[in-house]
């Protein structure tokens, strides 16, 4: 296998003798390598889930990360010695925008840290990395409300601190860096002593699979090594599904006069943030400006845009410049709406385009033009494809967030794997966005049921939240691997049933596997059953399961509709 390496050296030759620091470029090329590595072992990462299901690809889902955190990173000049600094920060901001799933979005918030720990600094050495590493666990663990052990997390710790007790015996890179893989390794082997369902299925956790990865692409450059040909065998397990975000910046916008919305960003070195935030802010209104000492992403409304550009640029690099007439922009709104009567009914023939400006509007995930028609029929205005095995990216969802005309957005990731990275958009944009947290198409139809948009953005996302408890989620899909998981043993092949998320039950015919699920959610008591039929599903199987489900239950209102997702041949809300 061929890749891009460092100076353009071949596969299992020797690199440039270890650099005892390592400027930009340096460290470009060092998080270069660790990207290959991963990306050369990404499919032997995906293949070892936890869940014997065709999940949401750990290992894809970094490496994507990874990918475009050096394509953000190579527009810095190849030609100039770019600062250690300047590279962090566009790793850190690349990693952010191209984050997929929660094992990406996980790993930006370690490449943030560690772009905070790196700071200022032209170069760096051991001790230098040492403490970026450190920060970057603090990062992690401070932006986790509910930090759970034997994850990715633990991972970057116990790295971390073997690194620091390597830095305080001598600087060499190459030293600390090999204690912090070391310490990573010795982390990843204990996952399964603290997650039981780790323990259970024999594995170890993907996402600190994919930590040591890094690290160890990183320690080759360290020493001279470039990787080998042949991708080593890793386990893998998911990330811990428990973990969310805390939401860390307030949307901010009042009703100010009219003037120029005025966003870019700043990428620069020890940026007294508070201070440039009333600075900016003293300058307009509905300021928003969050970020870092390295970087920063403002909002803020004035009258005179140039002054604002002028006191950012002596703070670093400026980029993603945007300024918007709102004055214009209101004149043309007054012009294209309709003069007011007194009927709101528009005339016949008249089309309601989904661009149209709305108070707030509804954005759902799904895969599967059956699930995406179901959605929109509910009251949805876009759905962004993803689900199962195709997590959409930071950007991707933030592009659909921009797209909108609507100041109001609420998001359903549909996904426990999504949750993470739509919980990362409201601090990215500076219109007012609400994640409800649905984990599931099911969850995502009932919250939209409960979506009224006449009410206040909060008040209406709140409802949606309430209802999510109000479904049972069933599906059913095929085996990739053999296992066995809170004492369902399961062979590669055979369908398998999941309830919320947890293995129910295995066996040969899906319809036999189908109906011993469902019997564990309690059906005398529930009134709707919902079966949305995937794209490999039967029609004389969905026949045979409704007409069993009616032979034991007939009290149920039962609803069938062509879903088309992938991988799932079944997905049932039961209400």
């Amino acid at each position: 296998m061929s890749r891009p390496t460092p100076s353009h050296v071949p596969p299992d030759a020797r690199l440039d003798a270890p650099a005892a620091v390592w400027d930009g470029n340096l460290l470009l090329d060092a998080m270069t390598i660790a990207t290959d590595w991963l990306d050369d072992n990404r499919d032997r990462v995906n293949a070892l889930n936890v869940f014997p299901v065709p999940d949401g690809d750990t290992g894809t889902n970094m490496a994507l990360t990874m990918r475009g955190a050096l394509a953000e990173a190579a527009t810095l000049s190849v030609a100039d010695r770019a600062s250690a600094a300047e590279v962090a920060a566009r790793i850190a901001y690349g990693s952010l925008m191209g984050a997929r799933g929660n094992s990406g979005v996980i790993l930006s918030q370690v490449f943030r840290g560690f772009a905070n720990g790196i700071g200022d600094r032209q170069e760096i050495n051991g001790r230098d990395l040492a403490e970026a590493l450190g920060r970057a666990r603090d990062l992690a663990y401070t932006a986790v409300m509910e930090p759970v052990e034997g994850t990715m997390l633990t991972v970057v710790r116990v790295a971390a601190e073997r690194a620091a007790s390597s830095a305080r015996r001598g600087p060499a890179m190459a030293s600390v860096l090999a204690a912090a893989l070391a310490g990573a390794e010795d982390a990843l082997r204990t996952t399964p002593d603290l997650l039981e369902i780790l323990r259970q299925a024999n594995v170890v956790d993907a996402g600190g699979q994919g930590i040591v990865l890094i690290l160890e692409g990183m320690d080759r450059f360290a020493r001279g090594e470039a990787l080998p040909n042949v991708p080593i065998a890793v386990g893998d397990a998911e990330v811990s599904g428990h973990m969310v975000f805390l939401d860390q910046v307030d949307d901010l916008h009042g009703g100010d006069h009219f003037g120029y919305c005025t966003n870019f960003m700043v990428f620069g070195a020890g940026i007294d943030v508070g201070r440039c935030r009333a600075e900016i802010a003293a300058m307009g209104s509905s300021a928003v400006i969050v970020g870092d000492e390295t970087m920063l992403k403002v909002h803020v409304h004035v009258d005179n845009p140039g002054a604002v550009l002028d006191y950012a640029i002596k703070l670093g690099d400026l980029g993603q410049i945007k300024i918007d007439n709102m004055q214009a922009q209101t004149r043309a709104l007054s012009a294209a709406r309709p003069t007011a009567t007194n009927d709101p009914t528009p005339p016949l023939g008249t089309a309601t385009s989904a661009t149209e400006p709305r108070h707030h509007v509804v954005m759902a995930v799904a895969a599967g033009e059956g699930l995406a028609e179901a959605l929109r029929s509910m009251g949805a205005t876009t759905v962004i494809t993803g689900g199962q095995t195709m997590n959409p990216s930071t950007e991707e969802i933030l592009a659909a967030v921009r797209s909108t005309d609507s100041e109001g957005v609420i998001l359903l990731p549909n996904n426990s794997n999504i949750v993470l990275t739509a919980g990362q958009i409201p601090k990215l944009t500076d219109k007012h966005v609400r994640v409800v947290a649905s984990r599931s198409i099911p969850q995502g139809v009932v919250a939209l049921a409960a979506y009224h948009q006449d009410k206040p953005l909060d008040e209406a996302a709140s409802a949606m939240t309430e209802a999510l408890s109000q479904v049972i989620t069933v599906e059913l899909t095929r085996a990739v691997r053999d296992a066995t998981i809170d004492g369902v043993t399961v062979a590669r092949g055979q369908v398998i049933g999941l309830v919320d998320g947890r293995l129910v039950a295995a066996g040969e015919d899906l319809v036999t596997v189908a109906l011993d699920v469902l019997t564990t959610t309690g059906l005398d008591e529930r009134e709707l059953v919902t079966m949305f039929t995937g794209a490999g599903a039967l029609a004389e199987d969905i026949e045979r399961l409704a007409s069993g489900i009616r032979e034991r239950h007939d009290h149920l209102e039962i609803e069938t509709h062509a879903g088309g997702q992938p991988h799932y041949d079944l997905v049932i809300a039961v209400e």
